[in-house]
Formats: structure tokens, C-alpha cells, sequence
């Protein structure tokens, strides 16, 4: 990227996030470069200005990206700490940018696909691009969720060749930890939440618990669905039962079945029940890795496994939980009263919608159009 360009003011205007209430950056304090305009920076340049820092954003294209970012971010090239936004094998398309970056502090914050055992890291990868600049490791085993969520307790490792470059990268981390609302308002209220992020799921599955219950109450009510009989035909209705007791039982004889075994019955309920136990199971492993602590002890693969593969998995069992409930009785006309479909149905409509669209962008081609959209944003840089 030119220097000129990285001159350009980019933040013209937008908004940080309510719960980051930020201000403008006195013009003393420390001055942040951030190379990169991805999720984990907009989540970055945001706690940066409310910890006090000045941020320096550097884009291919300011202005598309100048909405992105909190308003009190200033664009300068005075900045000695910079992170490097980019994915490692583009690290090559910022060799213009060797002079302006000598003797400034280069964070390393990607994460690698793969175990990488032979090759080097993409911090020395960087580092040979950069002779002269120092680069270290950090920040790479944090998301951009947990940078928007304020404190969390917990350490994080700092590696680097240089002493006083470790810690001064390892003073700005601890200034994001506890510096996002102020030292006094967040450290003293920061134990006393009680799972904050619980709070929405908990009211939503509470008003969908209740919208059901409404749903499934009206067709099976006593108002809409009958009329008492009339006391003279009340007693006769009531015996009119055994009879039919009678029937079934003469019905068996006739048929010369000893008993009511149903074989497709047996299998489909010990199916339903097996995948409702499984779909229990990984959303109560969802719900625990949420938690703080637990959080804090799962390195980066484990936590983005968790988020991004387990919910899937979890979604889909209880898709099929849900499915092998309602069996056939989706093609029964009988049970749509007042032309309202069964609730099972119902629920499974966001579900499916989702599922259909993750396979979709699972797709070679749709996952072919997704890298070379990222190779297009990060090789102008």
C-alpha cells in the first residue's frame, strides 16, 4: 500500500459499539498502527480508542472501509507498534512498506490452518521480509468476540526476540484487558455479572417457549374443538367407550396377532430418543465452553472448533431429533386444524433455512469464490 494513501483520513464517521462507550483520544497518548480491515481489527481499533489509544488504520480502500471503524480512531504514520492484518501468504505484498516500517514494532497476530513442523512460523516468515523492524507474536489466540465482550481474566502469551519489545506489546494487551471502561467501573463490576451473554438466549427461548404453548393450546381446546353433548346423551356417549374396547379386541382376534408390537414404532422412538440424548449433550458443551474460565483454558483450534463446528453439529441433531418426532405426520391432513400446520413443522423452518445455507457455502465452488475474494482484498495492501 502506498504511503500516501495510508495519509488519507479513513474514519470518517461511524459509530463503536454501546457497550465500548469511547472518547476522544487525548493527542499524548500512544499511537497504534493496524494494518488491516477484517472482523478482528474492527473489534481491535475499537478497544484500542476506548483504552485510551490512538488507533492508525491502514486500507487498500479508506473509504469503503471508513464506516467500520469508531470515529475517534486518527489516521497518522507516526505509530511504532503496528499490527499486521493480512493472511501469511500475503505477507510478500507489503515488502513496499519495508522503509516506513524500520525500527517499528510488528505484532504477528495470524493463526496457522495447519501444524506446521518444517517450514517457519509466519512470525520469522514476516521477520525476513522486515530485517529491520522487530516482530513479535501475540493476540493470536484472541477473537474479535472476546475483544468486543471487555475484560475476561486469564493471561496471554507475548514471543519475541527483544525484551523491551515483549513488554511493551505485553502493557498494551494488559491496557485492553482492564482499560476498555475505565479501571474503576469494570474491574469492580466485572465479578459481580452473572452471565451476561446468557441473558438473550434465555428471554428468547422463554417467548418461544410461551408463543408455542399459545399455538399448541388453540386447536386443542376444549372451546374451539367441541361442544358438550347434551345430558341426555352424555351416559350413553360414555358407555359407547367399551364398546369400542371391544372392537379393538376383535380386531386382534380376527387378525390372529398376539400382540401390539409395532416394529417401526419401537425403532423410531429408541432413534428419537438416541439423537435427542446426542443434540442434549453438545449443546450443554456449547453452553459450558461459554463461560469464561472455560474459555480462557482452550487454545485458539479448540475454541474456534467449539464456535464454528460443534453449533453446527449441535443444530443439526436437534434438526433431526425434531424430524424423526414428527415422522409422517407431516403428510397427515388431520393434523392441520383450523389449516394451522403441527408445531414441528414450524420450528423447523429457521433451522433447515440455516443448514441449507451452510452447505451451500460449503460448496467447491461457492468456497472457491470466498478465497479468491480474500486474495483480492489482501494483495493490493
Amino acid at each position: 500500500m502506498p504511503k500516501e494513501e495510508m495519509e488519507r483520513p479513513l474514519l470518517l464517521g461511524g459509530a463503536s459499539p454501546r457497550h465500548l462507550k469511547t472518547s476522544m483520544s487525548d493527542p499524548g497518548t500512544p499511537l497504534v498502527g493496524i494494518l488491516g480491515t477484517g472482523d478482528f481489527f474492527q473489534s481491535l481499533a475499537t478497544r484500542l480508542v476506548a483504552s485510551g489509544y490512538r488507533a492508525v488504520v491502514g486500507s487498500r480502500n479508506p473509504k469503503r472501509c471508513a464506516s467500520l471503524f469508531p470515529a475517534e480512531a486518527e489516521v497518522t504514520t507516526q505509530a511504532d507498534l503496528v499490527f499486521m492484518a493480512l493472511f501469511p501468504e500475503h505477507s510478500s505484498t507489503l515488502a513496499g512498506l519495508r522503509e516506513p516500517l524500520v525500527g517499528k514494532t510488528l505484532v504477528d497476530v495470524s493463526t496457522g490452518t495447519k501444524i506446521n513442523r518444517d517450514k517457519q512460523s509466519n512470525a520469522e516468515q514476516l521477520a525476513n521480509i522486515f530485517p529491520e523492524s522487530s516482530v513479535v507474536k501475540g493476540f493470536n489466540v484472541i477473537s474479535a468476540w472476546s475483544l468486543q465482550k471487555g475484560p475476561r481474566d486469564g493471561s496471554r502469551q507475548v514471543k519475541g526476540e527483544a525484551a523491551h519489545v515483549n513488554r511493551d506489546e505485553a502493557k498494551t494487551a494488559a491496557d485492553l484487558e482492564y482499560s476498555a471502561l475505565g479501571p474503576t467501573a469494570v474491574t469492580a463490576n466485572h465479578p459481580l455479572y452473572l452471565f451476561p451473554s446468557w441473558r438473550v438466549p434465555y428471554l428468547s427461548t422463554l417467548g418461544h417457549f410461551l408463543l408455542f404453548y399459545a399455538y399448541n393450546f388453540l386447536p386443542h381446546s376444549t372451546k374451539f374443538r367441541w361442544r358438550r353433548f347434551p345430558n341426555c346423551l352424555c351416559l350413553p356417549m360414555r358407555r359407547s367407550a367399551r364398546y369400542n374396547l371391544l372392537k379393538a379386541a376383535f380386531k386382534q382376534v380376527r387378525k390372529a396377532s398376539e400382540d401390539s408390537w409395532v416394529e417401526e414404532e419401537v425403532w423410531r422412538m429408541e432413534l428419537y430418543l438416541s439423537i435427542g440424548i446426542l443434540a442434549l449433550g453438545l449443546l450443554s458443551l456449547l453452553a459450558i465452553s461459554s463461560l469464561p474460565t472455560v474459555g480462557n483454558s482452550l487454545n485458539w483450534r479448540e475454541f474456534s472448533f467449539v464456535q464454528s463446528r460443534l453449533d453446527y453439529m449441535a443444530l443439526l441433531m436437534a434438526t433431526l431429533h425434531t424430524l424423526t418426532y414428527g415422522w409422517g405426520r407431516g403428510l397427515d391432513l388431520e393434523q392441520y386444524r383450523f389449516y394451522l400446520p403441527p408445531t414441528f413443522l414450524l420450528v423447523l423452518v429457521l433451522p433447515l433455512a440455516v443448514l441449507l445455507g451452510r452447505l451451500t457455502l460449503s460448496l467447491p465452488c461457492v468456497y472457491n469464490l470466498n478465497m479468491m475474494s480474500l486474495y483480492k482484498i489482501y494483495t493490493f495492501y
